[in-house]
This record gives structure tokens, C-alpha cells and sequence, in this order.
């Protein structure tokens, strides 16, 4: 649902400040005789009049509580691992919901939340996943084009392991979720990689690990049968395996090299 600040404003509330035309990202506000005057047709819905409003003339929620501190956030990431070690345990349908729900604080292109993630639960369905990549490999087998992608991309182990029953996919997994935006979206890709990423250490938040999973995601147009009409007109950017973990980490990774210009 699009914030509308016309319809929350309270003229009582207001204090003539400005500060909501001041913020304004899509400059959708003008002050009039020291009240604001809003262009709905500019208006993105992004609520920044309302969250920086002093008075609180939007009628706003009060934030929970001070932001997470620079070591809780570095905690969050340094405990992100990639996993390919999954428990028996499957979440519920609620703890799914939990964890994408912070997409709603996500940010897209004009604000616009047109992102759709398709869940995939239970090991019975991600199974069904991996059926049809097996099916389009003994087809490429018997071409012998099989073997010159093996040799070429120096998967020939992985490959051979796949088609002998295991899961070098989805790595047995109990959820896999894909991340798709709207194909004429403003901002297209980013929006969803955004997401999946706030889903991603949401999970570890949640006691719960993840796997960034880019072969299904190169693999994704290949596969029809991963496809459904639900996504049509939507591009895929994004797909996550989310499971507990029968690892966990012990010690802090090494940190990445990357450069500053």
C-alpha cells in the first residue's frame, strides 16, 4: 500500500517548519503560506515527509528502539557464512514469512515494491527442482556436448555427482526462495539483489543460514519447468536456499581484499 501524506497530514500537528518539503525525494512538496501543498503525481510514497516530521503531523510510528551499533552490525555480517550443510529441520511457514517480510523495508526504484518472491518448501518440492536439470543433462550427454562443458568449465565431478542422484544444486536445502522484479522495473536487477540481501542476514538473524545460490539462478532460463505463470512478466535476479544449518561457524573468516578509488 502507497503512503499517501495528503491523507495522513494533520494541518493541528503541523509546525510550519518546512522540513517535509526539504526532504522530499521526488520534490512532490511545496510550503504555501507556511503549510505544505502535495503533488500527488510526483509523489513516490517513500514517507520520508512523514519519518523526519518533528511534530509528527503524518501520524507517523514511533521507531522501535536506537539503531543496531557498529559491532552488532559488523557481528551480522562477520557470522554469515554460505551453507551446504542443512538440518532435518524445515521452517514453518510463519518463520518463512517472518524472515521476507523485512523486504517491506526494502528499497526499490520509485518505491514502487514490485518484488515477488516465489518459496519453494519442503524437501518433496525442492527435490521436483532438480529433476529437470538432470533430464536436460542426458540430453547434452548423449550430443556429447556434456563432456565439453565439463572439460571447459572443470565441473566434470560436480556434473557426474549430479547425475548420479545428488544434489549439487540446491544442496538438500529445505527452502529455496527466488527473487523476481517487474521487467520494466525502474531500477530492474538492484531491486531485487537489495532484497535477497536484506532476506539473507535476516536469516542469520533468525538463527538461520543461507546460500547464495548462482547456478540455479544461470541455470533459471534453461529450466521451464522451474518457471510459473504467477512470475510472468518478471525477470528472476535472485535465488536463495535458506535452511538451520548443521554447521556452524567457530572461528572468523578472513576478510576480502577490495579497493577504493
Amino acid at each position: 500500500m502507497k503512503f499517501c501524506p495528503e491523507e495522513k497530514f494533520s494541518r493541528r500537528d503541523c509546525g510550519s517548519c518546512g522540513t517535509c518539503a526539504g526532504v522530499c525525494t521526488s520534490h512532490a512538496i511545496e510550503m504555501c503560506n507556511g503549510y505544505p501543498i502535495f503533488n500527488s503525481r510526483l509523489c513516490i510514497g517513500c514517507g520520508h515527509c512523514g519519518v523526519f516530521c518533528p511534530e509528527n503531523a503524518f501520524g507517523m510510528e514511533p521507531l522501535p528502539g536506537n539503531a543496531a551499533t557498529e559491532q552488532q552490525y559488523r557481528s551480522l555480517l562477520e557470522t554469515r557464512r554460505s551453507i551446504r550443510f542443512y538440518s532435518d529441520i524445515v521452517p514453518s511457514e510463519g518463520e518463512i514469512s517472518t524472515l521476507i517480510s523485512v523486504i517491506s523495508q526494502s528499497p526499490t526504484g520509485m518505491n514502487l515494491q514490485g518484488i515477488t518472491v516465489r518459496v519453494v518448501q519442503g524437501s518433496d518440492a525442492v527435490g521436483r527442482l532438480v529433476k529437470p536439470v538432470r533430464k536436460m543433462l542426458k540430453i547434452l550427454s548423449f550430443t556429447g556436448l556434456l563432456h565439453i562443458i565439463g572439460k571447459i568449465t572443470g565441473m566434470s565431478d560436480h556434473i557426474g555427482r549430479l547425475r548420479g542422484g545428488e544434489d549439487m544444486i540446491f544442496r538438500g536445502a529445505p527452502v529455496v526462495l527466488f527473487f523476481h522484479v517487474p521487467r520494466k522495473n525502474v531500477t530492474g536487477y538492484t531491486d531485487g539483489v537489495i532484497a535477497a540481501t536484506a532476506v539473507m542476514y535476516h536469516a542469520v538473524s533468525m538463527g538461520m543460514g543461507t546460500l547464495w545460490n548462482g547456478v540455479a539462478e544461470k541455470l533459471y532460463p534453461f529450466t521451464g519447468a522451474w518457471h510459473t505463470p504467477r512470475t510472468r512478466g518478471t525477470k528472476l535476479t535472485a535465488v536463495l536456499c535458506v535452511g538451520y544449518t548443521d554447521l556452524e561457524p567457530k572461528w572468523k573468516a578472513p576478510a576480502r581484499n577490495y579497493n577504493i578509488l
